[in-house]
């Protein structure tokens, strides 16, 4: 016969090991439900990724689309820069036709007051000559294809919805929500208002508003290079519409920026093309020459975009 506190001992014992075993099936238990729920999770990752993906892209053919327009009329090869950009060639059109009639009625002082109007109202035609007419017909080709924006605006639109759900359920909160959806009505608006320069301008924006949402779908690598894209792309749109002040805190922002996404960029003699072209599109604003900045600009954006896809591969 055991002595009782022989007999306790062993039935603190088994107790124990009862107890031991219990939690680990319960362990085992929330292993396999954990394994179970892990396909869904990364399906519902995927989706979101992918959602986010088409937004961005979406966003970036806009932005070329209003770029090539933009800079047709701002910094046309061997042309005038057209200004404000404010209503996509219209400008430039207006001003050639008065330069024309300003021209002829320089030329005509002794003419009657009637021949003095006419050569106003048809200087393009009888005095302003060659110049004019070529801008007039550049006018015409830079006269940007609403219809095609609104379509592609739209586009943005539905794939807007599509994704705003998906980044609900990755913890986006309504500030980010409401940040990019009040970007997007603000460009929709600048169709109505045909404004080239505040439509290049609102597109650039949100495609920065698109890149915030990367952090919650696995992007954060690449932000840093795609806010410096951001921020090149701004100052160079302000450069071409005479804000030199505006544009250099810009270039200040996308240099800031560079040096943040750089530290992802394991290829040292790309983190130094693209930090050389940053440099040399500052001076080109500096020096306020139209085409100046809009080569340095498309060359600064293409090493930008390369070390983009070096960090993605990475």
């Amino acid at each position: 016969m055991k002595h009782p506190k022989t007999l306790r001992v062993f039935l603190t014992y088994g107790l124990i090991v009862s107890i031991l075993l219990l939690c680990l099936a319960v362990a085992a238990g929330c292993s396999r439900g954990s394994a179970k729920s892990s396909p869904k999770s990364s399906d519902q990752q995927k989706k979101g990724m992918f959602a986010l993906k088409q937004l961005e892209e979406d966003v970036e053919k806009l932005i070329k689309e209003f770029e090539k327009d933009y800079l047709a009329f701002q910094a046309p090869p061997g042309g005038t820069q057209g200004g404000s950009g404010g209503q996509g060639g219209q400008g430039a059109q207006k001003g050639g036709g008065q330069g024309g009639g300003q021209q002829k009625q320089g030329q005509n002082q002794g003419q009657s007051k009637e021949q003095e109007q006419g050569s106003q109202g048809g200087g393009q035609q009888q005095g302003g000559g060659q110049q004019d007419g070529s801008q007039q017909q550049a006018g015409s080709q830079q006269k940007p294809d609403w219809t095609k924006y609104e379509k592609m605006v739209f586009l943005i639109h539905s794939q807007w919805n599509n994704f705003r759900e998906e980044a609900l359920k990755k913890g986006a909160g309504m500030e980010m929500i409401t940040a990019f959806n009040t970007k997007l009505n603000e460009l929709t608006q600048m169709l109505t208002r045909q404004d080239l320069y505040g439509g290049v301008l609102a597109a650039n924006d949100l495609y920065d508003r698109t890149v915030a949402f990367g952090r919650l779908f696995q992007g954060g690598p690449a932000i840093g290079v795609k806010r410096t894209l951001y921020y090149t792309r701004d100052a160079a749109y302000r450069a071409l519409n005479n804000q030199g002040q505006e544009a250099a805190a810009s270039m200040d922002r996308a240099l800031q920026e560079w040096e943040m996404g750089k530290s992802q960029l394991k290829d040292n003699t790309m983190a130094s093309k693209v930090e050389f072209s940053l440099k040399e599109l500052s001076e080109a604003i500096g020096a306020g020459d139209p085409n100046l900045i809009k080569m340095k600009y498309q060359i600064a954006e293409k090493n930008i975009k390369d070390a983009e896809k070096s960090v993605q591969q990475e």
